[in-house]
Parts: C-alpha cells; structure tokens; sequence
C-alpha cells in the first residue's frame, strides 16, 4: 500500500525563513472618554419627538420666506 501526499499552497508568503514569524502584539486598551460637563450622553429622541421638531422647523421656514416675499414686495414697491 503506497500513500501519496501533496502539498498545495495558496497566499503570498515566503517559501522559506529561517526566523520564525510573531506579529506585533496589539495596541493597548485605550481608556474610556473622560466624560464631563461638556461633553455627556443623552438619549435618543422619540419618533413623536422627532416630529414635533420636524413640524415646528417647517412652521419657522414659512414663515422666514413670507418674511422675505413681504420684503421683496416693499423693495419692488419703492421703486
């Protein structure tokens, strides 16, 4: 009975060295972020809150472009 073996290599890696390979071991564990009055978590808002934000945004641009329109409409009158 006769085995036969084969060797099939894949990669980029060197045939031969004579060192064996370690890889630099990995950085340190950084700290957590210092948390102060500055900077703190808060938590996310709700979807209604979202909204409600949203719409009163919506509200404040309005009425900044009948702002503009009246302006515009006094300038073009002066004239």
């Amino acid at each position: 009975m006769c085995r036969t073996f084969e060797n099939v290599y894949i990669g980029w890696g060197h045939k031969y060295s004579p060192e064996n390979y370690s890889p630099d071991p990995p950085p340190e564990v950084q700290n957590e972020f210092p948390s102060g009055p500055d900077v703190s978590e808060i938590d996310d808002p709700t979807p209604e809150e979202e909204a409600a934000l949203r719409a009163a945004n919506e509200v404040d641009e309005e009425e900044e472009e009948e702002d503009e329109d009246d302006e515009v409409e006094e300038d073009e009158d002066e004239d």
